[in-house]
């Protein structure tokens, strides 16, 4: 069995560990005799299907450009914004 660091550096890589142990307890559990497996055959779909998939998809998650706010129109300034407020205010009493 291998040891892992007591102190991982931080928790993505503490993530990243414990797939890495989840996948070697499935490759173990795939050599043992069908009667002697520690695992449901539910628990195992479970961790191959879902969880595992899912965890690695987050660690390996990039936001796009427009999540981040990059891909739009520029934030307005506040003159734009006094300007814009200016210009319904006047519709609105005229």
């Amino acid at each position: 069995m291998q040891t892992y660091p007591e102190y991982p550096m931080n928790e993505q890589q503490n993530l990243e560990r414990i797939i890495k142990e989840l996948n070697e307890i499935l490759t173990r559990e795939s050599k043992r005799p069908e009667m002697n497996e520690h695992l449901t055959p539910s628990m195992r779909s479970l961790l191959e299907e879902e969880i595992i998939p899912a965890l690695e998809n987050e660690l390996n998650y990039e936001p796009t450009d427009e999540e981040l706010g990059y891909g739009s129109e520029p934030p307005l300034t506040m003159n734009e914004m006094h300007s814009a407020a200016w210009k319904e205010h006047q519709l609105l009493h005229s």
